[in-house]
C-alpha cells in the first residue's frame, strides 16, 4: 500500500531554502526546472537540491528511497517542531500567527466545538437556524483524525453493496501530491489506493492563500476561483468541488437531494445498498455555510469534538461497531445536526 506519499519536504529543505518558511504548496513543492517541453533545461538553476531534503540515493530509510518513514518526515517541516513551515498539521496552528488551520490538527485541534452557537430565527412560516458560530479556542487533543501511516477502513469505497469500506494506509501523500501539482493545497486529483477513475476531481488552486480560520463553521474559500463547467454562479470552486473529491474515497457517501428517502441503487442491477442505503444530502454547494457538503460538518485533519451519552453509545460505525470517536465532526455530540436542523 506504500507510495511515495509526502505532504511536505524535509528538515533539509530549510537550508536549501534559507531558513524561509514554505508555503505548504508552493515552496518545496514546486518543481522549477520545467512546465512543459523544454529543450537546454539548466541543471543548476533547476532546483535539484530540493531532492536532498526527502530523499537519499544509497542510504535512505524508507521506501521510495525516502529519508523516514510518514508522517515523520512531513512532520520535519509541517510538526509541532518544524522550522521550514508555518502550517503545523501536528498542533492544527499556523505557526507564525497563532490562527487555527482550518482542517484542525493530528494531534490537536482548535476548534471550539463544546461552545457551538447559533441565532434561531422565523424564515416565513419556519424557525431555521442563522449566526452560526463555531470559536477558535485554544488547542486540545484530537479526539478523531485521518489516521497516518496506520492501517484503517475507508468507509464506504468500492461499488454498491460491497461491504463497509477497503482497508488501506493512508499517508500524507495518499491525498496530497509531494511534488507540487498546482491544484488547491496540492490535492491529487485520484486518491492513492481510491480506486476511483482517472481524470478524478481537480480543484483549482486559490489566488491568494489562507489557511485559518476564526469560525469553523465556515468552510468555503473564497480565494478559489470556479473554472468547472457548468458550475453554480458565485459559488467557489474548493465548495462546488470538494464533495465529489470527498468522495473519490468514500465513493457511496456522495448523495443529493432526496436521498434521505430514496434508497442508495445500482442504476444497472436494481441493487439496493445494504448498509449506506438511506443517506443525508451531501452535494449541495454555498459560498460559505448551510449547504450540506461534507466539508459542512467535517474537517479534513482531525478534531477536538468529543462525544459523550447516546452521542457515544448508540452510534455504530458502517461495519456495526460501536464507536465514541467524533469522526472528524465539528461540533460536540454530532451536534452539526443541530447547527442546521431546529428538532
Amino acid at each position: 500500500m506504500k507510495r511515495l506519499l509526502l505532504l511536505v519536504a524535509g528538515s533539509a529543505l530549510a537550508f536549501f531554502m534559507g531558513m524561509a518558511p514554505a508555503q505548504a504548496d508552493n515552496g518545496p513543492h514546486i518543481m522549477q526546472a520545467v512546465s512543459g517541453p523544454t529543450t537546454g533545461v539548466v541543471i543548476a538553476q533547476a532546483g535539484a537540491g530540493k531532492c536532498a531534503g526527502c530523499h537519499r540515493a544509497h542510504t535512505a530509510q524508507a521506501s521510495y528511497l525516502l529519508v523516514q518513514e510518514q508522517p515523520a518526515l512531513c512532520y520535519t517541516c509541517h510538526g509541532s517542531g518544524g522550522t521550514a513551515a508555518q502550517t503545523d498539521v501536528q498542533l492544527g496552528v499556523y505557526s507564525s500567527t497563532g490562527g487555527a488551520l482550518r482542517g484542525g490538527g493530528f494531534d490537536q485541534a482548535m476548534i471550539g466545538a463544546h461552545s457551538a452557537t447559533k441565532d434561531v430565527v422565523l424564515s416565513g412560516t419556519r424557525l431555521s437556524g442563522a449566526n452560526q458560530m463555531i470559536p477558535v479556542i485554544g488547542g486540545e487533543a484530537t479526539t478523531s483524525k485521518h489516521d497516518i501511516n496506520t492501517v484503517g477502513t475507508m468507509w464506504g469505497n468500492g461499488a454498491i453493496n460491497s461491504g463497509a469500506g477497503t482497508t488501506v494506509t493512508l499517508e500524507c501523500g495518499s491525498c496530497h501530491d509531494p511534488h507540487g501539482n498546482g491544484n488547491y493545497r496540492i490535492l491529487r486529483p485520484v486518491p492513492v489506493d481510491s480506486g476511483a477513475a482517472t481524470p478524478g476531481v481537480t480543484i483549482p488552486d486559490a489566488t491568494s492563500k489562507v489557511y485559518t480560520t476564526t469560525n469553523y463553521w465556515l468552510s468555503g474559500d473564497t480565494n478559489v476561483p470556479n473554472t468547472t463547467a457548468g458550475s453554480t454562479p458565485g459559488v467557489d470552486g474548493y465548495i462546488q468541488n470538494v464533495s465529489a473529491w470527498c468522495t473519490t474515497c468514500h465513493t457511496r457517501y456522495l448523495a443529493s437531494s432526496g436521498s434521505y428517502k430514496t434508497p442508495n441503487t445500482d442504476p444497472a442491477t436494481g441493487t439496493v445498498d445494504g448498509i449506506f442505503m438511506y443517506r443525508h444530502r451531501s452535494d449541495a454547494v454555498n459560498k460559505e455555510a448551510g449547504a450540506a457538503n461534507c466539508i459542512t460538518c467535517h474537517v479534513a485533519h482531525g478534531s477536538n469534538a468529543t462525544m459523550t451519552g447516546s452521542a457515544a453509545t448508540q452510534v455504530k460505525l458502517p461495519d456495526g461497531t460501536v464507536s465514541g470517536d467524533s469522526r472528524l465532526l465539528r461540533v460536540d455530540n454530532r451536534g452539526t445536526c443541530l447547527m442546521c436542523h431546529n428538532v
